[in-house]
């Protein structure tokens, strides 16, 4: 039973960073520049909402555009299909 549910927990965790891998490389294939046209960022920033290096660059903002939706739509959609596989197929 504890191999179980530590073998879970891994693929729950691994999962997580398939995510955060999956934001960084689409937000490197994009750029910087098509990610400030189709996403629009916070623009008051604070001591208490403050980013690091890679925070703001995984940082997308809410779509402004029909391409920063369909990139949206597109990371949810990788996501999740990743997710589901690793949890449920492995």
């Amino acid at each position: 039973m504890a191999d179980s549910e530590s073998a879970l927990a891994i693929r729950i965790i691994s999962t997580f960073f398939i995510g955060i891998l999956i934001t960084y490389v689409t937000a490197r294939s994009i750029g910087g520049e098509n990610k400030a046209k189709w996403f629009k960022k916070r623009q008051g920033m604070s001591f208490l909402n403050m980013r690091g290096l890679l925070g703001e660059t995984c940082h997308f903002g809410h779509p402004r555009t029909w391409q920063g939706l369909v990139i949206t739509l597109l990371m949810y959609a990788i996501i999740v299909i990743a997710g589901y596989v690793i949890i449920f197929k492995f």
